[in-house]
């Protein structure tokens, strides 16, 4: 595939380096023009900028890249290159259709680091909810080649510095207990020749290793939606390798504790900000 219409997608002038650039092609797969949204810092640095990715959720079926915008934006006025960058959606992309998009945003913008300004090096990846499973996933499976790449920018991996996951769906989906999730039902395969070794495929502890970057964590402890106890299986695989993270774990918190647990989402989130400084380093 010629990549000369992902590069040219930017819509405006990308060598002023300053603020929101709407939707930026980055290539195209299955007959589906991926694109990203970026916002840039109102100054210039010498240094190159880190990078956070925010990926939205909407249940794996639902949602677009732009209900990420008023935040990449308050995240750009913090000093980070933010983008909100789109994926594909179930039914008709399952599993591992969206893990891929958000794979190639992060080898695009590597290979456009020169042009952006920004470190390649230094490109954290974030979300919640279904956007949260996609962030994880990513983070795992950098040092992987278990996912195509599909042609795009093959010359760069997509490996990340750091990952946050809020409300995330991580859990061990060969247990039975998630046979009926959301998750697997949205998004298995359907054909698949091999459920247990699908749903392997698709659990993030799969390919967890001592190579992955450090992962913060948040989850409600009364989320109806994507039980807390996948966040803590998770947390466990994290604690048996001794691996680096953080994890909240907010009593009284619903799917989204911003309303359910407000102090405590305070908390959280002051920590979620400390933590993207101190991997943007």
């Amino acid at each position: 595939m010629c990549l000369s219409s992902a590069a040219n997608g930017f819509q405006k002038d990308s060598t002023s380096l300053t603020g929101f650039q709407e939707n930026i092609l980055i290539g195209k797969i299955d007959g589906v023009q991926l694109s990203i949204n970026i916002s840039f810092p109102a100054t210039r640095t010498i240094e190159p900028r880190p990078v956070v990715i925010l990926i939205h959720g909407g249940g794996f079926i639902s949602g677009d890249k732009s209900s990420k915008n008023k935040q990449i934006m308050k995240l750009s006025k913090l000093g980070f290159v933010s983008a909100s960058a789109m994926y594909r959606l179930s039914p008709d992309y399952r599993f591992p259709a969206a893990i891929e998009d958000i794979k190639l945003a992060v080898r695009f913008l590597k290979a456009n680091a020169a042009r952006y300004h920004i470190n390649p090096e230094r490109i954290i990846v974030s979300g919640s909810s279904a956007g949260s499973y996609i962030a994880v996933m990513v983070g795992v499976t950098g040092n992987s080649n278990i996912f195509s790449d599909h042609g795009l920018y093959s010359n760069f991996d997509s490996t990340v510095h750091a990952v946050t996951a809020q409300s995330a769906p991580i859990g061990n989906l060969i247990l039975p207990q998630y046979a009926e999730s959301t998750i697997v039902k949205r998004l298995l395969p359907l054909d698949y020749t091999d459920l247990k070794m699908t749903l392997s495929s698709m659990s993030p502890a799969t390919f967890l290793d001592e190579n992955d970057p450090p992962f913060f964590l948040s989850h409600g402890d009364v989320d109806p939606i994507i039980p807390v106890e996948m966040s803590r299986e998770f947390v466990n695989e994290l604690e048996n390798i001794n691996h680096s993270f953080e994890y909240h774990e907010v009593n009284g918190g619903t799917h989204s504790f911003r309303n359910s647990a407000p102090k405590q989402s305070k908390v959280v989130f002051s920590s979620y900000l400390k933590f993207l400084k101190k991997w943007s380093k």
